[in-house]
């Protein structure tokens, strides 16, 4: 076990283990020109290069105890790779992060976080730079588990007991899994053959159906095709989609809608925007504006639309993803934002609402949701995630 601070890095903050064998510490954060922070280390291999190999797991629990005033708190999974890391040099291991809300943990209580809600720290990948096959999270060598005070660590006194982890996986192996798939589905071969004809004929009913929505869909976007292409589908400034830019992604969603798979939204408010042009200038926020969009869409996938939907707002439409894949996206999005240092203006951050559509629900209603969603992130303190249930 071993606790550290910034002290290490010319801060005034102070930490140390109240309780080693409970795993209990306390740090005193003091403002200064440094990054406030304090954290704790349970290190599973003292020589940190030979340690637990969690790649087959997908979940971890762990029983935390925190008081303080910290929004967020950091829990880190630390991996030694020959291929990256360097023998007794601690910021060599892969920093793989996850960052979850402080209450969560206020009076004592066990938290479930996904193993794929981790992801590579953006400091540490800006300063190791790996080849794409290495820039992703890796669990294989795990020799160190970190908790650190979040992006929005504050001053004053922050109190943490960790008393149990856990890692959970598979019972049993894939390839024991693939026996019993193939033996059941061996089992059910004869009911699926008399029950096919029948399926067969709904399906091809399903399927007329869908083509004719698709086709209705196409002469409604041919029909506007000569519009749109006298309007830009893009915004001039930060190189985002524009409200008419976002048509065709809403339009296919909806249609994936319908057939089962979801649809959410994320929207993006850029916290006191109106202070930066103010005290830096217009200039300034429109360089903020586009980083942040440049930001964002090198760390979505393809099939995700971004677009500006008006001064510092801007929103994500998410086709065939969850509720809870969305809060995670948002989540990490707004992570990466609070981390990014801008020229001038240094770090910001923003807050974020999201909603995924509803049966029967209609757009209005969905964007209604997720700007109700925004506000409340903005009304309880701003560099948060809400999400509408």
């Amino acid at each position: 076990m071993a606790k550290y601070d910034d002290s290490g890095n010319g801060g005034l903050s102070t930490s140390e283990i109240t309780d080693p064998n409970g795993m209990s510490w306390v740090c005193n954060l003091a403002e200064s020109d440094t990054y406030m922070y304090c954290g704790f280390e349970l290190v599973l291999d003292e020589e940190r290069d030979s340690g637990l190999n969690l790649s087959n797991f997908d979940q971890v629990r762990f029983w935390m105890d925190y008081k303080g005033p910290t929004q967020s708190i950091r829990l880190y999974l630390r991996n030694y790779d020959p291929r990256y890391s360097k023998p007794h040099v601690n910021d060599s291991t892969k920093y793989n992060q996850v960052e979850f809300n402080a209450d969560l943990a206020e009076g004592g209580q066990w938290i479930e976080l996904s193993m794929s809600d981790f992801f590579v720290a953006n400091w540490w990948f800006q300063a190791n730079r790996l080849p794409p096959n290495l820039a992703l999270p890796q669990f294989d060598n795990i020799v160190v588990i970190d908790v650190q005070t979040g992006t929005s660590g504050r001053e004053g006194k922050h109190e943490f007991t960790l008393s149990e982890i856990e890692f959970t996986g598979q019972v049993i192996s894939s390839e024991r899994w693939y026996q019993v798939i193939v033996g059941t589905w061996l089992g059910l071969a004869m009911l699926f053959l008399i029950v096919r004809t029948w399926r067969l004929k709904q399906e091809l009913n399903q399927r007329q159906a869908r083509e004719r929505e698709l086709m209705q869909v196409n002469q409604l976007l041919d029909s506007r095709s000569r519009t749109l292409e006298e309007k830009s589908k893009t915004d001039p400034l930060t190189g985002a989609f524009n409200r008419k830019g976002i048509e065709d992604a809403i339009a296919l969603g909806l249609i994936e809608r319908r057939e089962g798979k979801p649809l959410s939204l994320l929207m993006v408010d850029v916290d006191h925007f109106k202070t930066i042009n103010d005290h830096y200038g217009h200039a300034v926020g429109d360089q903020v504006l586009t980083g942040l969009s440049s930001l964002v869409k090198h760390n979505i996938r393809g099939t995700d639309l971004f677009a500006r939907w008006g001064g510092e707002e801007f929103v994500l439409v998410c086709r065939d993803t969850e509720l809870r894949e969305a809060a995670g996206l948002a989540e990490k999005l707004r992570a990466l934002l609070a981390e990014e240092q801008f020229e001038q203006v240094g770090r910001i951050t923003a807050s974020f609402g999201v909603a995924t559509l509803r049966q029967g629900e209609t757009l209005d209603e969905i964007f209604n949701r997720v700007d109700q969603a925004l506000y409340k992130a903005k009304e309880f303190g701003r560099n948060r995630v809400e999400v509408s249930w």
